[in-house]
């Protein structure tokens, strides 16, 4: 009885160590998976619980910098040029 139970257990961890999981819906997917197929989420390379690491979304960051510096040139523009 015991041994079938730590058989389960270690079957279990080998599982873990072959597959990560989405930090969107928790599906299991391969390690060389880039994209969840169930919610479609850009992931990396999984933590050493077995958690994929989100993806770094760096044209948000673009976008969000260059309206800050628009927005700064033209109240510049607009207000304080006289």
């Amino acid at each position: 009885m015991g041994r079938k139970k730590n058989d389960i257990r270690i079957k279990a961890e080998r599982i873990d160590l072959l597959v990560k999981r989405c930090p969107e819906c928790g599906v299991n997917l391969p390690l060389d998976a880039r994209r969840c197929f169930s919610c479609h989420t850009r992931i990396g390379k999984a933590d050493k619980t077995g958690l994929a690491i989100k993806a770094t979304n760096w044209v948000s960051y673009l976008v969000c910098i260059v309206s800050w510096a628009i927005l700064i040139f033209y109240i510049k523009w607009a207000f304080l040029s006289q």
